[in-house]
């Protein structure tokens, strides 16, 4: 066996080799800022250099967003190199599209849909033939399972390893998947995710997805909890909160040092929250804290929630960005061409340019140094020269759009549809180029140039807010959490695990400061039904005397 050691700058704890080296399938829990995607790449560099993973098996990835299908393969690609191409990352909605394209004959042909068939995203937008919608993907693809023994062990005799990462996420349809394709076969399977993230089950997510899948598959629980994100005071507060989700009604130790950067601020409503936070904020970024490295956090409501701070935040010139509609669509490829090529028109720098290089040569399956690559690249920019010479002050964000849409075409179409699947329903195109359209105008609007625009687009210079839900996988310098009320957390004494997760996952984004508000009234909590303009905090009270009492935050009442 080749002898085998992690990548330069990854640290061999004994708790991530052994995880690596475990030929069993394992159930990883993972706290926090632990290192979920490196773990999967170090754990493949390990299968392919042993050969434990021995030619021509190849290892599956199954994520629930295209992004983090995304940044799995490019690490994959990073630190396994050639034996990358036995390795395939796709998201489950992805991977059960790939089994109804090629078996959606076993189907019968009342249900089973045409060939050149569009997904779409609303129930009444489909017809189950020319039009599927995206959750029956996973419907139609275990339907096409179970008819089928002969495709069950060819996917397990494919597939000598199985990652799935976000496990927590897992619905019962997409476990059913996993149980149908690789349970009782010699597939080994990797679970990564943290128990204390579960914010999902809101949408279906399979509340004993862990246990079941110990049971199910005989599977090993195995632990990651070292943070590499936080400072040292933080993990101190983040080990507390864990322990409060874990068991909510015992007794449990406090952190060890009174963390510097940890405040809970009491206002008498939102106009003195959001002049505190705004002014706050301006003194970070007078520090030399980037707008970027700093979120404001909600529960539910963001655009909402925030409105008020937002107003406050634009009058001290701080830019700012509600995410929680446009995290994703900035994250898909479509955004970060969208980005890339608004970036090189508006403000090009020489790693922009080298970024929009590679994308083309990687449409084009060039390699760098091929003979090719010259006479592509001067095409590319001789495309751009052109466009630049068309920009000039009476510029508008149509013509911007026109330009954009012509580098796309001018990369191809096809070539793009075949690199990221996803793009071959037009429906799904649609829905995150609106997404991106509808962005660019309303910088345009909100700006005095197009630059000021381009800067603000792709949320460089901006500070970010967003629902706690859209916030998995992010980390900021420092982290607003505003809203700690009953009123947002309208639910809680029947999802009190899963609020309490929620509101781990907000304060684990930080790496150095924390600071959480209430406000006793939010003007924006009244409709014709109820008037929740005024805060209570019995329900809640338990998670603040937490912070106040365990993990220490310095506690300001400002509405005195």
């Amino acid at each position: 066996m080749t002898e085998w050691k992690p990548s330069d700058g990854i640290e061999a704890t004994t708790e991530l080799m052994d995880i690596i080296t475990c030929d069993l399938s394992i159930a990883v829990l993972a706290s926090a800022g632990a290192g979920k995607t490196e773990l999967l790449a170090q754990k493949a560099s390990y299968l392919f250099f042993t050969d434990k993973c021995v030619w021509p098996k190849r290892i599956l990835s199954l994520t629930f967003k295209t992004e983090a299908q995304i940044n799995i393969k490019e690490r994959i690609n990073r630190r396994c190199g050639h034996k990358a191409t036995r390795f395939d990352s796709f998201t489950f909605h992805a991977f059960c599209k790939s089994i109804v394209d090629r078996f959606k004959n076993v189907l019968p042909e009342n249900e089973r849909p045409e060939s050149n068939y569009d997904i779409v995203f609303r129930r009444q937008d489909a017809n189950g033939k020319t039009n599927i919608l995206m959750g029956d993907l996973l419907v139609l693809a275990i339907r096409i399972l179970r008819a089928r023994e002969d495709l069950k062990m060819m996917f397990s005799c494919s597939y000598a390893y199985v990652f799935v990462d976000e496990f927590q996420d897992t619905t019962n349809e997409q476990y059913e998947l996993l149980q149908l394709l690789f349970q009782n076969s010699e597939t080994k399977i990797l679970t990564v995710g943290d128990i204390n993230q579960s914010i999902m089950l809101w949408a279906g997510a399979r509340k004993t997805v862990f246990t079941d899948f110990l049971n199910d598959f005989s599977a090993q629980n195995k632990f990651l909890v070292k943070n590499y994100r936080s400072s040292s005071e933080i993990q101190d507060v983040l080990a507390v909160v864990l322990q409060f989700v874990q068991n909510p009604i015992s007794t449990f130790q406090e952190v060890s040092t009174i963390p510097d950067n940890c405040s809970l601020h009491a206002f008498s409503d939102e106009h003195q929250e959001a002049s505190f936070i705004a002014h706050s904020i301006n003194e970070a970024i007078s520090s030399g804290i980037n707008p970027s490295d700093i979120s404001i956090l909600t529960k539910q409501q963001a655009s909402k929630n925030t409105e008020i701070l937002r107003t406050e935040l634009t009058r001290l010139g701080i830019n700012n960005l509600d995410m929680t509609d446009l995290q994703d669509a900035l994250k898909e490829p479509l955004g970060q061409l969208f980005s890339l090529f608004l970036k090189v028109l508006m403000r090009p720098s020489p790693q922009v340019m080298t970024e929009l290089f590679k994308v083309n040569l990687a449409l084009n399956k060039i390699e760098a140094d091929d003979d090719k690559e010259e006479e592509l690249t001067t095409h590319l920019l001789n495309f751009i020269a052109v466009k630049k010479e068309l920009i000039t002050t009476a510029t508008t964000a149509d013509d911007l759009l026109t330009y954009i849409q012509s580098f796309i075409h001018e990369l191809g179409i096809n070539k793009i549809k075949g690199r990221w699947k996803q793009y071959k329903s037009p429906d799904y195109f649609n829905h995150v180029w609106q997404a991106l359209e509808v962005h660019l105008r309303n910088m345009c609007n909100q700006t005095n140039s197009l630059e000021d625009a381009a800067k603000l687009f792709s949320a460089e210079n901006s500070v970010h807010l967003m629902n706690i839900h859209k916030c998995k996988g992010l980390e900021y310098h420092t982290v607003y959490f505003m809203g700690l009320e009953d009123q947002e957390f309208w639910n809680y004494a029947e999802q009190t695990f899963e609020d309490n997760c929620a509101i781990y996952v907000a304060l684990s984004r930080a790496k150095n400061c924390i600071c959480v508000t209430i406000s006793k009234r939010r003007e924006h909590r009244q409709n014709w039904r109820h008037d929740n303009r005024n805060s209570t905090f019995g329900a809640i009270k338990p998670v603040i005397n937490l912070l106040k009492n365990k993990c220490k935050f310095s506690a300001v009442n400002h509405s005195n």
